[in-house]
């Protein structure tokens, strides 16, 4: 198989993935599994897709025949849908990494990406989020809880790296992710805190904030139902 089909093949999922709302009614539909299907969508290429599973899906969603081999991305490798949907969508990056919202979570070695996920251009313009500056963690854990929960997707805007008041922010402190809540006070304190109020906050000064890194503020956070 060229590597235009596997590209085109691999897109088209994607939309669908979209177009549904998660990958496991996809593979349902399909007649497949959906660990199958992320293996398609995953960036280090395990699989890809065969005629009989790109037909099935095109019979399951009512598309014509070779509708999955289709060229779905834009000229030049923007990540913009064409068609109808030009310049509408854009395919932000679901990194390999974790933001911990107890203990903290080690930060891998290298930032893989996973996949990918649509967001609305004109939602992205009236926040004034540059997607290029974009990407997408899970998160763990409770502490935010109930504003972030356990297993909810982030979306991270890098930068932005200066403390806000009461903003939600990943941090990186010594190896670890953590998504927390800032608060910025009048005697050059800095809070970091969880809204779940059974985790304590610690104070730390502005100016001394050694060995803790701002990694980006948290924009958006979305969740399976």
């Amino acid at each position: 198989m060229n590597a235009e089909r596997i590209k085109n093949r691999k897109a088209r999922l994607a939309r669908l993935v979209r177009e549904v709302g998660n990958a496991a009614d996809v593979a349902r539909k399909a007649r497949t599994s959906r660990s199958y299907l992320s293996q398609i969508m995953g960036s280090h290429g395990r699989r890809n897709m065969g005629d009989l599973l790109a037909q099935r899906l095109e019979e399951a969603f009512g598309k014509h025949r070779g509708w999955m081999d289709l060229p779905e991305m834009a000229p030049g490798g923007d990540t913009l849908f064409q068609g109808d949907q030009a310049a509408e969508f854009v395919m932000i990056p679901r990194l390999e990494v974790i933001a911990s919202l107890g203990t903290g979570a080690e930060t891998p070695e290298e930032e893989n990406i996973k996949g990918h996920l649509a967001f609305k251009n004109v939602w992205l313009q009236k926040r004034r989020l540059n997607p290029r500056f974009l990407t997408v963690i899970d998160a763990v854990g409770d502490s935010m809880h109930p504003t972030i929960s356990d297993g909810d997707v982030l979306l991270v805007d890098l930068r932005q790296k200066e403390p806000q008041d009461n903003r939600i922010f990943v941090l990186r402190l010594d190896n670890q992710l953590y998504a927390k809540r800032l608060h910025t006070k009048d005697n050059h304190k800095l809070v970091v805190q969880s809204d779940n109020p059974t985790f304590p906050p610690f104070p730390m000064a502005l100016g001394q904030t050694l060995g803790i890194d701002i990694i980006g503020r948290v924009v958006w956070a979305g969740r399976d139902m």
